[in-house]
């Protein structure tokens, strides 16, 4: 079984807990563990939002329309694995 970490400030970050994550059509069907952040990785979280802010916010549409462009491409991409 897979387990799935955190994605924190460009960081996987593993935790002290995990949830077991089922197929809703097929409860045999496990399709991995994922990590349950505790108050330290929500703020963790929150900061590198936090930092990342400034630089977002003052970069040019073109900017933000080609990164939502390449996550928008990356998700149809790995759809498969995804859904």
């Amino acid at each position: 079984m897979s387990r799935y970490d955190n994605l924190i400030n460009v960081q996987w970050t593993a935790a002290t807990t995990y949830s077991t994550n089922t197929n809703p059509s097929d409860l045999s069907d496990v399709i991995g563990e994922y990590a349950q952040g505790g108050a330290s990785d929500v703020q963790a979280a929150v900061a590198a939002a936090a930092a990342a802010f400034p630089a977002w916010s003052t970069s040019g549409i073109q900017a933000r329309s080609d990164a939502l462009d390449k996550i928008g491409t990356e998700i149809l991409a790995r759809k498969a694995e995804l859904g």
